[in-house]
């Protein structure tokens, strides 16, 4: 059996410091600890882990220089080293991370200490005779209660830091409910990276909408459900969320894109005449290429773009608006109609509308299912007569009786969606519904 490299062969040397700060370095901290735990282990004593993240350093560097970037990594470091307590050695693992390691303290010893180094650190730095702010934050982690090993004290100690900074709290304590939650999200997004590459499970279920002046469906709104083969449906908050902040969100809408186009050719051929909307998520816009891996699904399917509409927010237009005006600009000419989606409920509904290039706005459903209130029912009758003054077209989302489709028809709404009129359908159902 092959021998085990030694310490000193990782690179986990006792008294290396950080040239900068003068306190000992990541290999310091790793030669440090590991004894500290087998006497955990024994029993003799407990530890907790202090990770502190120092957000604004990459600013500095940016904005003023290299050696003002040194100057404040030091001050950070010097402010750390007196906030810690006597026999406590803080270590700087990396650019903007350090670390403080607690012996046989108990948890509100650590939160103490935390709000403490937190304090310290989002005292003003000066920079180049400037005062400036960094943003510190403080993750907690015991052990043995939160890891029973050194990489897993780190792993935890990091994520408990992360979910800091995640709720803008000065420190946060390692919790394992939030842990195993990212990491069943992480296993789910391996999960639907693998049904996209197989093209299973993704599937489109279909809500109608319908002209509140004649009854007839004059279009479709597709959806993402996804069938996972051994947990079977996951509920669309349950992954969309995540997909947008992740590289799959293009290949996931061009699936869908492919899916709604296909189903939208055969029911053509069988006498359908509406539309169908497809959604656009704000991080497609971030993406050169969006726009020609669009255009590619419309080739596969052969067919023209003037039958599918596109569907954005407006949170997710101003986003990234340059972009995505102009990238929204190129669809529209090339013959898909743009529809704002929850209108209502951003903050650019008056002040942006006539000049983005949109044919469509939906009534969030929010006002529509609110329409009994005089507040109600004054939004969805501004909404409607603005879209009629500006030549859009209005629908009503989320009309759940008798008395909101009457009154959006009386208000002047245009369109209808929600579960009075039809649910999301798979596409047997919705044949069925409309009878083709």
């Amino acid at each position: 059996m092959p021998n085990r490299p030694t310490d000193s062969e990782l690179g986990l040397n006792a008294g290396v410091k950080d040239s900068r700060t003068l306190l000992p370095n990541r290999d310091s901290f790793y030669y440090d600890v590991k004894p500290l735990l087998e006497k955990a282990d024994a029993g003799e004593l407990s530890l907790v882990l202090l990770v502190i993240d120092i957000e604004g350093v990459d600013f500095i560097l940016r904005t003023f220089g290299p050696v003002e970037r040194d100057m404040a990594i030091r001050e950070v470091g010097r402010r750390i080293q007196d906030a810690a307590e006597e026999e406590t050695t803080p270590y700087h693992i990396n650019q903007g991370r350090f670390a403080v390691l607690l012996q046989n303290g108990s948890f509100m010893h650590a939160t103490h200490q935390a709000e403490a180094l937190a304090d310290i650190l989002r005292e003003p730095f000066n920079v180049a005779g400037i005062s400036y702010h960094l943003d510190a934050f403080v993750g907690i982690s015991h052990y043995p209660n939160h890891a029973d090993s050194l990489a897993e004290l780190v792993r935890t100690g990091v994520f408990a830091c992360h979910q800091a900074t995640t709720l803008e709290s000065r420190y946060a304590t390692y919790d394992r409910a939030i842990d195993e939650e990212e990491r069943y999200r992480f296993r789910l997004m391996l999960d639907l990276e693998q049904a996209l590459e197989d093209e299973s499970g993704i599937r489109l279920a279909y809500q109608p909408q319908v002209s509140l002046q004649t009854g007839a469906c004059v279009g479709v709104e597709a959806l993402c459900r996804w069938e996972h083969p051994s947990k079977g449906a996951i509920p669309p908050g349950q992954f969309l969320p995540f997909v947008e902040q992740s590289p799959l969100m293009m290949p996931l809408t061009e699936d869908i894109l492919g899916i709604g186009l296909r189903d939208l050719n055969r029911w053509q051929k069988q006498g359908f005449e509406g539309s169908m909307a497809i959604n656009l998520s704000s991080a497609l816009f971030r993406r050169s290429d969006m726009l020609e891996r669009l255009l590619d699904q419309f080739r596969y399917a052969n067919m023209p773009m003037e039958q599918i509409h596109f569907e954005v927010t407006e949170t997710g237009i101003m986003d990234q608006p340059k972009r995505a005006v102009n990238t929204l600009s190129e669809i529209r000419e090339r013959g898909s109609q743009i529809a704002v989606d929850d209108f209502g409920t951003g903050h650019s509904s008056l002040a942006y509308l006539a000049d983005l290039p949109i044919d469509i706005i939906k009534i969030d459903m929010y006002f529509v299912q609110n329409l009994e209130k005089p507040w109600g029912r004054a939004i969805v009758s501004a909404a409607a007569t603005l879209a009629d003054q500006l030549g859009l077209v209005s629908v009503a989302e989320g009309i759940e009786d008798e008395y909101q489709l009457n009154q959006c028809r009386e208000l002047g709404v245009t369109i209808g969606q929600g579960f009075y009129i039809g649910r999301p359908m798979f596409r047997e159902a919705f044949e069925g519904w409309l009878g083709i």
